[in-house]
């Protein structure tokens, strides 16, 4: 049985906040990565692997997402990788690594409280950002890029031991992998060069 969530995440010292709405379990299984479903994984790719990345992705890239602060996402400390094309961001002020996004920042006013799953929320806007899709850039299935991955061990509330034991981390094999070859996923342990 499913159950949705919004969990907030932050840096070590506050100062980025973001909030992340996720329906657990995730997809399980070689082909989860192919479900729209919360996604829960370690990569090898020696990007993820150096900067020690957790992804934890939403079902909804857009809606699932809202960044809190700072007030504005020039902010924060940016790393692109993949030509230009995934943005990994991180605190300037205690270099923690919070999210990576492969799309362009919007603002809007949101009743957070209300989008939460509050009841009824206080009817207060506050100007929150969200991710939208890159329309003139491809993503792996064709359509334009819209990628939102947070770092899980950047959320709060979440047993990441439990996860484990319950199998929801997927492992991926991208170390080794060429061009269009089908990625491995298994849950059991990493790929060679990939960490638990």
């Amino acid at each position: 049985m499913s159950s949705t969530q919004v969990y907030h995440g932050s840096c070590h010292c506050g100062h980025v906040k973001y909030q992340l709405r996720l329906t657990l379990p995730p997809a399980l299984g070689p082909d989860h990565h192919l479900q729209k479903a919360t996604r829960i994984y370690k990569c090898n790719c020696s990007t993820c692997h150096k900067m020690g990345m957790f992804h934890c992705r939403p079902i909804d890239t857009y809606d699932d997402f809202i960044l809190i602060s700072p007030s504005d996402p020039k902010e924060l400390g940016v790393y692109n990788a993949f030509g230009g094309k995934v943005n990994w961001y991180f605190c300037k002020k205690c270099a923690v690594r919070t999210f990576g996004i492969g799309g362009i920042w919007a603002q809007e006013d949101l009743d957070v409280e209300k989008w939460a799953g509050g009841e009824g929320g206080d009817g207060k806007p506050a100007k929150v950002w969200r991710t939208k899709a890159l329309e003139d850039v491809k993503g792996f299935d064709g359509k334009p890029l819209h990628y939102v991955s947070v770092n899980a061990i950047t959320l709060e509330g979440v047993d990441l031991v439990d996860w484990h034991k319950k199998g929801w981390i997927a492992y991926y094999e991208n170390r080794e992998r060429k061009g269009t070859e089908p990625l491995q996923v298994r849950n059991e342990e990493p790929f060679p060069g990939g960490c638990f």
